[in-house]
């Protein structure tokens, strides 16, 4: 079994965790298994709740917390939760979906299982088993009847006995057909709740953290763009997301993180008139790969912001996305989930230990995400929302990101990626762009030569 949190407000908002532990604590404490900001969950105590898995049921308490514990709107000292209860830590504290989801092997048997097994039992001979004395006066009720009544009183009972047990007949059949269409809608809503921890686990690997720095080149000396200060190199440093597509090293990304001099960036290069962009450093970080991996660009969208990138994959075995080949077609309000690393190296120190960031952030920009990959730091963070609009170059969603989630990769339910994040509309957090896969698959097409 495990217990999904689905963070809905507070200082963990928007994320999503997953647990497979028998005792979860919960609170702001630094022990804690769900551990909640103390500065921004004010009413949030540091061990405000435990949560124990007891005979397969998972049982809250609240650990005499100073703004109490509330389940369904409602206080409570101790309850067994139940799928989808709203839980609440702390007066105005922050809001969790509590979701139960059964792993295979389980010895908490999924619903559809013990409709099976109950169903089976029930078509079961009951061998040697004594008539019941109910069963017995309606036995012989019916054999007296049927010998010593008139023939018309025969035919008038059978006929009664036909419609009463067709009736019975199609009652049951009602209610089978009613219960396995339960089933099915049972088996959807399981495979919903759970395409967001298929996506992480099968494809989180293949997303990679993209790190550049370039310069300035005089063209005509040939010579780099240098502080007037103390003569140390310029330079222009960003982070990015990319995911691998085929097994020969090809990524995907924006046009403008392959080339950040591109489109409304572009003036900042022209400005400096005779002067050329140069990578002083161009590489991507992959999950619980601890070197780095140069990057080449391959080729760009002039159209589009989406760019083809390779590197070397030999002696690594990292997760292929899977793309959305045959164009299924958006559709507004259908849920999404989006992959990738925004707000850079920032984003990464929040999610590590305070004292491995503070010694991790004294170093350059360069060495600090090569430090980050040797331990191990660098995971992508994953948000989950819906389509809101579906237009000719853009899909628009609700799934949170920012600055240096830019190149992501956008899922459907299927677990199929169908856009390339690209771009946020600053000042309104329902809307999100990306490009969809099929500008992609272009230069996928160009690429292979098809």
């Amino acid at each position: 079994m495990k217990a999904i949190f689905v963070h809905l407000s507070g200082s963990k908002r928007g994320k999503t965790e997953y647990f497979a532990d028998t005792k979860i604590n919960i609170g702001t404490g630094p022990s804690c298994n769900v551990r909640f900001e103390p500065s921004l969950d004010r009413n949030t105590s540091p061990l405000h709740a435990e949560i124990r898995f007891e005979k397969c049921t998972y049982i809250l308490k609240d650990m005499d917390s100073n703004g109490g514990t509330f389940v369904n709107n409602r206080p409570i000292k101790e309850v067994v939760l139940q799928d989808s209860d709203l839980i609440e830590f702390g007066d105005n504290g922050p809001r969790v979906r509590f979701r139960i989801k059964a792993e295979e092997g389980d010895r908490c048997k999924p619903f559809r299982e013990m409709l099976a097994d109950s169903m089976d039992l029930a078509r079961e001979p009951h061998k040697g088993r004594r008539l019941t004395t109910s069963t017995l006066f309606f036995k012989t009720l019916f054999t007296e009847t049927y010998t010593q009544s008139s023939f018309s009183f025969k035919i008038v009972s059978c006929i009664i006995f036909v419609i009463i047990f067709g009736g019975v007949v199609t009652l049951f059949n009602n209610i089978y057909t009613t219960l396995i269409d339960t089933t099915k809608r049972v088996e959807v809503l399981e495979l919903k709740s759970t395409v967001a921890e298929k996506i992480i686990k099968n494809y989180s690997g293949g997303v990679c953290l993209i790190q550049c720095s370039f310069s300035l080149i005089d063209e005509v000396s040939g010579e780099p763009l240098k502080s007037w200060s103390d003569g140390s190199l310029l330079t222009t440093d960003y982070t990015g997301t990319g995911f691998l597509v085929s097994k020969d090293g090809l990524i995907l990304t924006n046009h403008h993180i392959a080339e950040p001099w591109w489109g409304k960036n572009a003036q900042f290069v022209t400005m400096r008139k005779g002067f050329k962009p140069r990578f002083e450093e161009f590489r991507a970080f992959f999950p619980n790969v601890k070197k780095s991996f140069p990057l080449q660009v391959v080729s760009v969208s002039e159209d589009t912001d989406v760019a083809l990138m390779r590197f070397d994959p030999r002696g690594i075995d990292i997760p292929i996305l899977e793309l959305d080949v045959g164009h299924t077609e958006a559709i507004e309000g259908e849920p999404v989930v989006l992959i990738g690393y925004p707000a850079g190296l920032s984003a990464l120190f929040a999610k590590t230990d305070p004292m491995i960031a503070q010694e991790i952030s004294q170093l350059s920009f360069i060495e600090a995400a090569q430090e980050l990959s040797v331990r191990g730091l660098i995971r992508p963070m994953t948000t989950q929302g819906h389509i809101s609009d579906v237009l000719k170059d853009r899909i628009v969603y609700d799934a949170q990101t920012t600055v240096g989630g830019s190149g992501g990769p956008l899922f459907n339910n299927e677990g199929k990626v169908i856009a390339i994040n690209y771009g946020i509309f600053r000042g309104f957090g329902g809307a999100n762009f990306g490009v969809p896969i099929k500008h992609a698959l272009l230069l996928l097409e160009a690429e292979s030569g098809e």
